[in-house]
C-alpha cells in the first residue's frame, strides 16, 4: 500500500462516472473567465453514483414498482445498477410487496423484477385505434389493450380480434388449450364505466386472438389427431405447454383482481382530490377549472392521482401564494382574450357600417380615416376598453338616428378643411352661391385631382386616371415601409389639381354648348356614348366615351377632340370594359388572353371618306397584307403598343377584338 497521511489524500473519493457524449457549450466569456467559485452551474449529479445500500433506502420508501422503473430510465448507469444487477432484484421485490393498494403479484418464472413492472405499469399502442394510451392491459394473458376512446368495443373484439372458441372444445379448452386466451369477458367491463369485480374464470367463454387461433388450430388438429396419431416429440411438447399454462393463466387472473383495487383505489383517490379542490376553489373565491389547469396546483394534483394519495391542507398551504398568482395570471390571459374577442367585433361593425355609407353614395374618407372619428373611436374602443361586449352594437348603429346624426356632423367637420382646401386650388376660394341649381366647385364634372405622393388611384378610378372629391376622400396612399400594416395618415395638402383632365374635361363641354355648373351636365356626358374622337391621335381613328376619355387625356399636352355625329364611327365599334376583362386573373380571361383575336388601332390607317366602296374590301386586304402586326394574342399587343406607340397602359380605345362574340364567350 502507498505510505503517507490521511492528509495527503483527497478526501472525497473518486467515483466512476460514464464519458459525457457531447460537451457542454459555454460562451466564450465562460471560457476565458470562468465560472464564480460560488457558482456550479454544471453542478455534477451525485444520485447515480449513490452506494445500492442508500439507493435502496431511498428506492424503498417509493409505493410503486413504477417509480423505481421511472429512476431506472434516467440514466445508463442506474439501468445497469438497478436493472442489470441481479443484486437489486430485492428493490424490486419489496417495493412490489408494498405498493398500492395492495401487494402486486409475484411474476411468473419468464418475467425478471423490473421485465414485469414494465410489463404490468407500462403503455402502448391501443389494438383498435392503434394509437398509444397508458392504460393498463384489458387482458394480461393476451396483451390485449384497448385505450378509453374506444366504443363499442365487445363487437370489436368480437368481429375484427377475436374469435369464440367455446363450441369447438365443448368444456375441454381449460385442459386442451396451451396459448392464452382472454382470462375472463369481464375484463371489459370497466370500459364501459362499470367495474366489474374480478373473481376468475369462471366463465366458460373462451376468446381467443384470430391471429394466434390461426397458428393454433394446426398444431391443435396435429395432436389430437387420432388417425395417424402425434409424435412422441409433439405430444411430449404439448403437453408441457398444457402443464405450464394454468400457471400464466393464475398469474394473469390475480393481475386482474389486482387491477381491479387499483381502478377501484385510483377512482376513490381522484374522487377526493377532486372534492378537495372544489372546496379550497368555493373557499378561495376561485374557478375551480383556473385551479386545477395552473401549473403549480395542477402539477400536484395529478401526481397525487398518480401515486394514490389524498392532498394534504399542509401540501396547499406551501404553494398557496404561488397559485394565486398563477390563478391570476390565467385571469388576466382569460380576460384579454375576451377584450381582443370583443374589440374585434367592434372593428367588424364600424367596418359594415363605413360599407352601408359606401354603398349608399355617402362620400366617407378610408376605413382608416373613419375609424379615428369621435363618434366610430367611441363605439369602437379599444382593446382594455370599458366596453366588454359588442352585442347590439351592430344593430345600434344600423337603427339609431342619434348615430346617423352624430355619424355625419363628423364627416361634415372632417371635409371641411378639405373642401375649403381643394376648392382653393381649383381657382374658388371661399366659394358661395346663392343659387340651389349651381354646383359646388367640388362637385362639378371638371373637379379632377391627382395624389403627389404615389400617384396611384383605386381600381373604381382605373379608367379614370385621376380622382374626383369621393375618391380624394378615400384615397389611401400606401406605406413605404412593407413591414407597417396600417397606410399613411391622409392629409389633404397631397393632392393637386389634374391640369390636364379638368382642361380636356372643359373643352369637351364647351363642344357639347354645357357648363360644368350645370346640374344635368353628367346625364348630358353620358349620353354622347363612344362618339369622342381624339384629334391629337393624327394617324389613327380614335374614339371613346366619356370615362376612357377623361383617362385618354392624360396622353396629351393639350388634348384636341371632336365630337362624331350619331351613327358614324370606325370600322369596329368601341368596346368599352374589355380590357378590364382581360386584365383579370380568371381562367376564363387567360383563356382570351392567348387568342391571336386582337389588333392594334393605332396601326390602322385612316380611310379616306371618298374611297369607292366597291373596292374597300380589296384595298382592306392589301392594307392588312402590309401590316406586319395583324392580330396577336393579348399579352403580344400590349408588348407591341409600349414598343411602338409609347403606351404604357392599354386602354379599351387602343385595341380592335376581331370577334367580340368570341372574346366574350
Amino acid at each position: 500500500m502507498p505510505s503517507g497521511n490521511a492528509t495527503d489524500h483527497n478526501p472525497l473519493p473518486k467515483v466512476p462516472t460514464l464519458p459525457l457524449s457531447k460537451k457542454r457549450r459555454t460562451s466564450v466569456q465562460e471560457q476565458v473567465q470562468g465560472f464564480p467559485e460560488s457558482e456550479n452551474a454544471t453542478g455534477q449529479c451525485y444520485f447515480p453514483t449513490l452506494p445500492l445500500e442508500l439507493l435502496a433506502e431511498i428506492l424503498i420508501q417509493t409505493n410503486s414498482p413504477r417509480d423505481v422503473l421511472s429512476v431506472a430510465r434516467t440514466s445508463k448507469l442506474l439501468c445497469s445498477t438497478l436493472v442489470r444487477n441481479p443484486a437489486a432484484d430485492f428493490i424490486w421485490r419489496t417495493v412490489r410487496k408494498n405498493c398500492l393498494p395492495r401487494a402486486l403479484p409475484d411474476p411468473t418464472q419468464n418475467f425478471s423484477e423490473a421485465a414485469y413492472a414494465a410489463f404490468v405499469y407500462d403503455g402502448g399502442v391501443c389494438d383498435v385505434c392503434k394509437q398509444h394510451t397508458k392504460e393498463f392491459y384489458a387482458s394480461f394473458a393476451t396483451r390485449t389493450r384497448l385505450c378509453r376512446d374506444v366504443r363499442e368495443i365487445v363487437q370489436l373484439l368480437a368481429i375484427k380480434h377475436f374469435k369464440d372458441v367455446s363450441d369447438i372444445f365443448k368444456g375441454r379448452g381449460r385442459e386442451e388449450i396451451w396459448i392464452p386466451y382472454v382470462e375472463s369477458t369481464k375484463c371489459f367491463g370497466d370500459y364501459f364505466g362499470i367495474l366489474i369485480e374480478f373473481a376468475g374464470p369462471e366463465n366458460p367463454t373462451i376468446l381467443m386472438k384470430r391471429s394466434e387461433w390461426e397458428r393454433f388450430r394446426v398444431d391443435y388438429a396435429a395432436f389430437s389427431a387420432l388417425s395417424p396419431p402425434p409424435s412422441e416429440e409433439l405430444r411430449k411438447a404439448c403437453a408441457d405447454q398444457i402443464a405450464k399454462f394454468p400457471k400464466v393463466m393464475e398469474a394473469s387472473v390475480a393481475l386482474q383482481k389486482w387491477k381491479c383495487a387499483y381502478v377501484t383505489m385510483h377512482n376513490t383517490i381522484k374522487t377526493s382530490n377532486e372534492i378537495w379542490a372544489k372546496m379550497v376553489a368555493a373557499r378561495e373565491g376561485w374557478n375551480e377549472h383556473d385551479l386545477l389547469n395552473s401549473q403549480c396546483y395542477g402539477s400536484l394534483h395529478r401526481y397525487k392521482n398518480h401515486v394514490l394519495e389524498t392532498v394534504t391542507g399542509r401540501e396547499y398551504l406551501a404553494i398557496r401564494l404561488i397559485v394565486e398568482a398563477q390563478i391570476l395570471k390565467i385571469q388576466t390571459r382569460r380576460q384579454n382574450i375576451e377584450n381582443e374577442a370583443s374589440y374585434r367585433q367592434r372593428r367588424d361593425d364600424v367596418e359594415q357600417y363605413y360599407n352601408r355609407l359606401r354603398s349608399a353614395g355617402t362620400v366617407v374618407p378610408s376605413l382608416y380615416e373613419f375609424r379615428k372619428l369621435s363618434v366610430m373611436a367611441t363605439m369602437q374602443g379599444s382593446v382594455s376598453g370599458s366596453r366588454p361586449n359588442s352585442s347590439g352594437l351592430a344593430k345600434d348603429m344600423k337603427n339609431s338616428a342619434l348615430v346617423a346624426e352624430l355619424v355625419a356632423a363628423d364627416l361634415k367637420t372632417w371635409m371641411a378643411s378639405a373642401r375649403e382646401k381643394l376648392s382653393e386650388s381649383l381657382g374658388f376660394p371661399k366659394w358661395k352661391s346663392a343659387s340651389k341649381t349651381r354646383l359646388h366647385p367640388l362637385d362639378r364634372i371638371t373637379a379632377r385631382f391627382r395624389c403627389r405622393g404615389c400617384g396611384k388611384v383605386a381600381k373604381r378610378y382605373e379608367k379614370e386616371r385621376c380622382l374626383d372629391f369621393a375618391g380624394v376622400c378615400a384615397h389611401e396612399c400606401p406605406n413605404d415601409d412593407k413591414k407597417a400594416r396600417k397606410p399613411v395618415d391622409w392629409s389633404v395638402d397631397r393632392f393637386i389639381k389634374d391640369e390636364k383632365a379638368s382642361n380636356a374635361i372643359a373643352n369637351l363641354l364647351t363642344l357639347v354648348g354645357i357648363t360644368d355648373s350645370d346640374a344635368d351636365v353628367c346625364r348630358t356626358v353620358e349620353k354622347l356614348g363612344a362618339r369622342i374622337r381624339c384629334l391629337s391621335c393624327e394617324h389613327a381613328f380614335i374614339v371613346m366615351d366619356f370615362p376612357t376619355f377623361i383617362g385618354h387625356s392624360h396622353r396629351h399636352d393639350n388634348m384636341q377632340m371632336a365630337i362624331l355625329p350619331t351613327g358614324e364611327g370606325p370600322e369596329h365599334a368601341f368596346e368599352a370594359g374589355l380590357s378590364a376583362k382581360l386584365m383579370d386573373m380568371s381562367n376564363k380571361a387567360q383563356k382570351m388572353r392567348s387568342e391571336a383575336n386582337y389588333r392594334c388601332r393605332h396601326c390602322v390607317p385612316i380611310e379616306s371618306p371618298t374611297d369607292d366602296p366597291q373596292t374597300g374590301d380589296q384595298k382592306r386586304r392589301q392594307r392588312n397584307k402590309k401590316n406586319k402586326l395583324r392580330e396577336m394574342d393579348f399579352n403580344a399587343l400590349r408588348s407591341h403598343l409600349k414598343g411602338l406607340h409609347g403606351i404604357e397602359m392599354v386602354s379599351d380605345e387602343d385595341f380592335i377584338a376581331q370577334t367580340p362574340a368570341k372574346s366574350q364567350s
